[in-house]
């Protein structure tokens, strides 16, 4: 004899989602259920009016907060085009990265920001805030490169003073923003909520995206000199 199935509750509300009129087929129906009275509400009208006010209140709280971050992205954008005006003026790659350190750490809310790379014209080693790595950077850099993904957090003590030489303990949270091959652009914070692993990525990317070329103008620049 084969097992008789037992009906449970989520098969009745499984199938009562399905028969969105069934009080209304069977209003009889209604003196046999018990309702909820701690809500304040006394009928099915009322209970269901009272769940969509507070699902519209949620809804409204979740638009509020789209508001400020596209309000917040967009000022942010404005502040990376006039930051991208003002760099792009500099003819001198070291005058370049230099002004792009300034404007970073005083506009941006960065406490330290410093390039990585794998090879740089000697003039351009000499700029505070780069560092040339030869002949290559540490392997976790070299992934995170192979990758060419901006990773947000925080790092370990041997990692910070790699990234930032005699300021690390200053460094709670950190962007990590790979420049084509050419190496990274590492950018601290004091405050562990600055950087984390949600922040969206546009702004760092296009940042990135400006320092790569300016490195590819640079490396022209050498090799027609050269030729």
């Amino acid at each position: 004899m084969s097992k008789q199935n037992t009906l449970t509750e989520q098969d009745v509300v499984r199938w009562l989602q399905h028969q969105p009129d069934l009080f209304v087929r069977n209003p009889e129906l209604l003196d046999l259920m018990t309702l909820p009275h701690n809500t304040g509400a006394h009928s099915l009208i009322e209970i269901q009016v009272a769940r969509l006010r507070k699902e519209n209140s949620g809804l409204k709280s979740r638009l509020k907060a789209f508001a400020g971050i596209a309000g917040e992205n967009e000022r942010l954008m404005h502040r990376l085009h006039m930051l991208t005006l003002d760099i792009m003026s500099s003819r001198r790659a070291e005058d370049f990265f230099a002004r792009l350190f300034t404007l970073l750490e005083r506009d941006f809310d960065v406490a330290a920001a410093r390039l990585h790379l794998l090879s740089a014209p000697d003039d351009l080693g000499e700029v505070a805030g780069i560092s040339v790595h030869a002949p290559a950077l540490p392997d976790w850099v070299e992934n995170l490169l192979e990758r060419q993904k901006i990773e947000f957090g925080r790092l370990t003590r041997a990692k910070l003073e790699l990234l930032f030489p005699r300021r690390h303990k200053d460094i709670a949270s950190v962007a990590l923003v790979p420049v084509g091959q050419h190496g990274l652009l590492a950018l601290g914070s004091d405050s562990t909520d600055r950087f984390q692993p949600h922040m969206g990525t546009l702004f760092l990317e296009l940042l990135g995206k400006s320092v790569e070329f300016r490195l590819e103008q640079l490396k022209d620049d050498l090799a027609r000199k050269h030729a």
